[in-house]
This record gives structure tokens, sequence and C-alpha cells, in this order.
């Protein structure tokens, strides 16, 4: 068993892992960082860095400020997942506070991040295959290349990579048929209604830095009148779902990003462990032109599915390694009614059992965590930048076809919460485990409310990362907590006075009948009732924020002398009334009016200066559990002692 302080930990900064992208750079690193006998923490936001709702993307980018770089020793940015249609906001602020927190080495992936020492994919080679394929095999001479933006060594690179390639076809390899756009779709829309205007002479084929820009490309020039790719031929660079999908397929090119993630392990291993033997990258066979309509060519469906598997097809179902179908794909979650068994959940508690049920749909995985803030239930608190100093796991599933160790079961969620300081970010992180593992980080948040954040632990050598499932999963149970926060605000509402936050009667009534139901025979009840005494006479010389003062200071005072089960209540007007249960008699009751009026004194005393004290009268009434059905005859039955001592102390006052 390898120790827990002898294992390594990389770190690994990504976004959206669902993309095509991502999936192979976590792939890459994954399988590196398990030939070194590393652990690895996937840090990831679960939407693309371009998301449109800005406050729901600042949710997603908190999980960022949850690292904590003393606990990892090295760090990898897919800094190249970070950028997209422009948006450098994100990987800005992420440099700006690695330079100031992180001490760890760092390198970052396909684009230069901070300084930091960064690693490329060979993607020059790929772009003049597919130049050579274009002219080769469909004769074509005039040739665009759309890049990314100006001045980005990824787009100049490709741009270049077009050139020589061009000029080595003996073909016009000037820099006027090299166009920038974004790397997004809206290049390739604005690049398509230049050439359909005429602004742009119309060319034989362009080739796209990437797929995003290659689809909308193809897809402009099809609405256009322009005929694809009997007209102009349009190739990409990705391999992606979207090009594979798009309804006219994308003649693309498969990146080696394996291999390129691969190698940023081994750089970080070079300055980490410099005295151990650098492991060799087993390459991945399947990069290189992938074919689809978009040039002319006939689309290699079977070549496709081979790469990407058949669990795509949303007609077919993943099939099991014993040839059962499975049921955590994209179908499986549909037909599972997911979102629907959560949202008619309406209690904090029966939430978390309710996720437990539904988490059989991230299988495979080692364990599932779901930590909140402590507060999570609360709507009146928010938690936009960062996380608190304490938060609290609520869950932790070990599925059902693994035991992960002897002594536990083979299915389990722990039902027992515990807090742990946030720097620590999961105390799992410090088990001693015989493999290294990978640990998901994903946010939970609704809108840029941050409610925690949650840990999908996997083996190393599980086929599936996070993915659409995983992440539509997560989608799902953040919106259902949310759901939550927001029926038990409405249902405080409906049972609490707004202005001492004590429970109202239909509240009383509500927590009563609960509380009954768990009384033992031997049991008594106690009922308090209280009344404020002179709150007319408070509003009409003093005004009605004086009585207002007057109400809390008396609810506060319930509040000190109250247990944590008791029900505390503002009945209405100047009334309130406590009520407990248990092994209680008469002296208790008579102890807790003495601590209520010694409370009260207390708060008049820090209140030298007021013109009037706060006072009230108090009755109290004990019966036994036999007779807990009748409530209302015991309240009638407190207020009448109550009365009589206030009656009793008013005399006391006039003689």
């Amino acid at each position: 068993m390898t120790n827990k302080a002898s294992r390594k930990r990389l770190a690994l900064i990504i976004s959206d892992p669902s993309a095509d992208y991502s999936q192979a750079v976590i792939t890459g690193v994954r399988d590196q960082c398990a030939r070194y006998d590393y652990d690895l923490l996937v840090f990831s936001t679960m939407v693309k860095v371009c998301h449109p709702d800005k406050h729901y993307l600042d949710g997603e980018l908190n999980i960022f400020n949850l690292i904590n770089y003393d606990l990892v020793d090295g760090v990898l940015v897919a800094s190249l997942a970070l950028v997209e249609d422009q948006v450098r906001s994100v990987i800005e602020k992420l440099e700006a506070d690695m330079h100031e927190k992180c001490r760890k080495p760092v390198v970052s992936l396909d684009l230069e991040f901070g300084g930091y020492p960064t690693v490329f994919v060979d993607d020059r080679i790929a772009i003049r295959n597919v130049v050579k394929h274009l002219v080769g095999e469909h004769g074509c001479k005039r040739i665009y290349c759309l890049t990314g933006p100006k001045d980005y060594s990824v787009s100049e690179g490709r741009a270049e990579a077009f050139c020589e390639q061009m000029r080595a076809e003996g073909l016009d390899a000037s820099q006027d048929n090299v166009f920038y756009g974004n790397f997004w779709y809206t290049s390739g829309e604005e690049f398509a209604d230049r050439i359909i205007s005429g602004e742009v002479a119309m060319p034989d084929a362009v080739v796209c830095a990437n797929d995003y820009m290659a689809i909308a490309l193809a897809n402009r020039l099809i609405s256009g009148g322009i005929r694809v790719p009997e007209q102009v031929r349009v190739t990409g660079y990705d391999a992606t779902k979207e090009a594979l999908f798009n309804s006219i397929s994308i003649t693309t090119y498969t990146p080696d990003v394996y291999s390129m993630a691969a190698s940023a392990v081994n750089l970080i291993h070079g300055k980490i462990e410099p005295d151990v033997p650098e492991v060799r990258i087993e390459q991945l066979t399947d990069s290189g032109v992938r074919t689809g309509v978009s040039c002319g060519c006939i689309q290699n469906a079977d070549d496709l599915r081979r790469l990407y598997g058949a669990g795509l097809n949303p007609n077919e179902r993943m099939k099991n390694a014993d040839g059962s179908l499975t049921v955590n794909d994209m179908q499986g979650l549909h037909e599972s009614y997911m979102f629907e068994t959560l949202s008619v959940v309406q209690d904090k508690d029966k939430i978390l059992d309710t996720i437990t049920d539904v988490a059989y749909l991230l299988q495979p995985y080692r364990r599932f965590y779901l930590v909140l803030r402590t507060d999570w239930s609360d709507t009146s608190k928010h938690c936009v930048t960062g996380y608190p100093d304490t938060m609290r796991c609520v869950l932790r599933c070990i599925p059902q076809n693994e035991t992960v160790y002897e002594n536990e079961p083979r299915y389990s969620a722990d039902s027992e919460q515990y807090d742990f300081p946030t720097e620590q970010m999961l105390p799992a992180l410090d088990e001693e485990r015989d493999q290294p593992v990978v640990f998901y980080f994903l946010p939970s948040h609704f809108s840029d409310d941050t409610i925690g954040f949650a840990v999908l632990q996997t083996a190393m050598d599980a086929k599936r990362t996070a993915d659409e499932v995983s992440t539509l999963w997560l989608r799902n149970v953040n919106n259902s907590l949310h759901m939550v926060r927001v029926v038990s605000k409405l249902i405080d509402y409906s049972v609490r006075d707004p202005l001492t936050g004590l429970l109202n009667r239909r509240g009383l009534e509500m927590m009563y009948d609960r509380r009954k139901e768990s009384l033992g025979a031997d049991d008594n009840i106690l009922i308090w009732m209280i009344d404020m005494d002179g709150l007319k006479y408070i509003n009409d010389h003093f005004g009605h924020e004086h009585g207002d003062f007057g109400l809390i200071s008396i609810a506060e005072a319930m509040r000190t002398v109250s247990g944590e089960d008791d029900i505390v209540v503002r009945i209405g007007g100047d009334e309130f009334v406590i009520i407990a249960a248990g092994a209680l008699t008469e002296q208790d009751g008579n102890a807790r009016i003495r601590a209520f009026e010694q409370t009260l004194a207390d708060k008049n005393s820090s209140q030298a200066g007021r013109a009037f004290d706060v006072s009230a009268s108090i009755g109290c009434v004990v019966f036994s559990a036999a007779e807990k059905d009748a409530l209302d005859e015991k309240l009638k039955e407190a207020d009448r002692l109550m009365y009589e001592y206030k009656a009793a102390h008013k005399k006391l006052r006039t003689e």
C-alpha cells in the first residue's frame, strides 16, 4: 500500500469535461498519471467558458477558488479549453490567482499561459495533411485558411502550416489567403457572409482551424445558396461530435491531444521527481484525416463509430462486458425520470436520501461525495466568490457493484454528516489506497450562488471520465437542491412571524403535530403563555418602532431560555407561547419562568437609557403526554394562569 504522504498529486484545471477536447486531455493526463502512480484531481466547470448567462457561469467558475495549491505537487492548465469565443477573462483571472497562490510547477496545454512552460499538439502536420487531401483527392487550387485570433501562437502556427503546404503544392501561399477568426461559430458565419456577398472571391475550399468555425461556415454557405461541397469544400480540425452529427458532416482531423496531455505530465514529472525515469507515452493510432461530406468524400461512419463508440447513437444502448445493457448512458438517464423523482421532494433531509437512490446512474465510480455549505438551505445566505471556511460533507455514496474496503457493504450511503476545513478540499484525499485514483471536483450552485461542490472518485482504469451523463446528473441535483431551498423558504414564510422570526399559530400546530408523535407515555408537556405588558401604551407614547423593539426583546428572551427542541411561538399581537416536552415537572416550569424574568431584567439593564422597561406576564401549565390531543384546552388554561400573574403583578406595582 502506498503511503498517503508519498503518492504525488497533480491538479488539472479544465472546462466542460464532456467536450471532445477535454475528454482527450483528461484521458491522456489520467493514463500517464497512472503510470507514475499519481493521484489526479480534476477541477472543472460543467459548461464552456463562453456560456451566455454570466451569473450561471460565475457559479461554475467558482470551483477554481476551491483549489488549495499547497495540497498538490503540480498543476496542469488546459488553457485552450479555458479560452473560447475570444473570452479571455477566465484565463486572465486564473493566471493572476496562480501567480499569487501557486508555488508548485505549472504546465499549460496548447496555449501560452502566465509565462509557464507550454506543450502543444503537433497541429502543423495535421493542417498540411488536410491541404494535401484537398489538392490530391479533389483537385482544389484556390484554397483559403480560416484560423483563430491574430497573434495567437496556435492560430499563427496553423496558418503557417497551411502556407507551407500550399507552397509545396505549387499553389498561392500568400497571406491574402489567410483569414483570422475567433475559433468560434460566429467567425465561421461572418466569413461565409463575406463569400456570399462577393466581398471575398469564392474559393474551391476553406481549411478551417477548428470544427466550430467549419460547421458554421458550411451551414451559412448552404443557407446563402452556395452548395457545399459542389461549389466550396470545407474542412475542420478537432474531430468533434458536432462535426460528425452536423446536417452536412464535416471533414476534419483527429489531433493527438492524448499524447500532448501525457507529455505535459512527463514535463511536470521531471520537475517534481527528477531522479525517477520518465515513462514512455503510449501513442494512439486514431489520429488523422476523418472524411465527411463537406469535402466531397463519403463519410466513413464505421471509422467514426469506432472512434467514439456506439453510445453516441441515441437508438443504441451501450453494452457491458457481459452483454447486458447499461443504465448509465444518456438514454438511461432520461428513462430514469431522475429530475421528476427529485423535484417532488420538499424536505432537505429527504432530498439527500433521494439523491442516493439515483446515484446508480453515475456508475462506474468508486465514490460520490456531495459537499455543501453548512447553511446551504438558507436562501437568505449567498456565496458568490470563494467558499466558507468550513464545509459539510452531507453525502458519501459507494456503488453497489464495488466493495471499496472489506469492512464496508457492497452499497452504502453515509447518513452521518461531518464538517471539515475547506482548505482540505476533501478529507478523503488523505486516505491510504492501494492504487491511485481520480477525483473530479465539479460545482454545485444555482445561478451565481454557490451551494457547495460534488466530487466523483473513479479508478484510474475507468473507461469513462466525467462526461455528459455525470454533468447532466449533477445539474439535476443542483436544481433539486435549490427547489428544496425555495420550498423550505416558502413554508418558512407561511409558518413564521416576520417580525420576530418565531413560529406563528400555523407553525405551532404543524410543529406540535410532529412533536407529539415522538412522546413517550411517561413524558410531560409544559406550556408557557406569555403576554407583553403595556404594548399599546408604548406604541401610543413612543411609536410603533419602540413597540416592535419590545416584541423582539420578548422573543429573544424566549429563545435564550428555550431548548433546541422547544416550540417557540408568537401567536399574534403581544401574545407568545413556549411548548416543551419530556421528563419535565412543575418545578421545571417555575424555573423557566424565573430564568425568563431574569433574562428580561438583564436586557433592561443593558438598555438603561431607554424611556421604558420591557416586561411580560407569564403563566405555565404542565400535563401528561396522555392528554397531548387537548392542546387548545391547555392553551386556554395557560392563558388563564398568565392573566392571574398579570393581575397579581399589576396589584404589586400599584401598592
